[in-house]
């Protein structure tokens, strides 16, 4: 599924007042944050993380890799911060219908 821009839009907006759930920090990506960041996933559909590496490439390759190995999309990234989002079809809590303007 490919986000249109008024959905990525909507997404942020309800991103502004989640906090961190998951950090990664010096370990790197492990099975046990795969599996920390899938569960949140699946339960909240979108989630904010944190990744402490000081390389700004570094911190992009990694958010790539946990995105495909936990079939989500990265929303958005601000610094060391990025925003995932994988929709749940049996329980979705997050409607991204967007209204069109006549």
């Amino acid at each position: 599924m490919k986000l249109k821009g008024k959905q990525k839009a909507l997404l942020k907006k309800a991103a502004h007042n989640l906090a961190v759930t998951v950090m990664i920090g010096d370990k790197g990506i492990t099975e046990n944050l795969i599996k920390s960041l899938d569960e949140n996933l699946t339960a909240n559909e979108l989630i904010k993380a944190s990744i402490s590496h000081p390389d700004r490439k570094v911190r992009a390759e990694m958010s790539n890799e946990l995105a495909e190995k936990t079939n989500s999309m990265i929303v958005n990234s601000i610094g060391k911060t990025f925003l995932f989002y994988r929709e749940n079809s049996e329980n979705p809590k997050i409607s991204l219908k967007v209204k069109k303007i006549k």
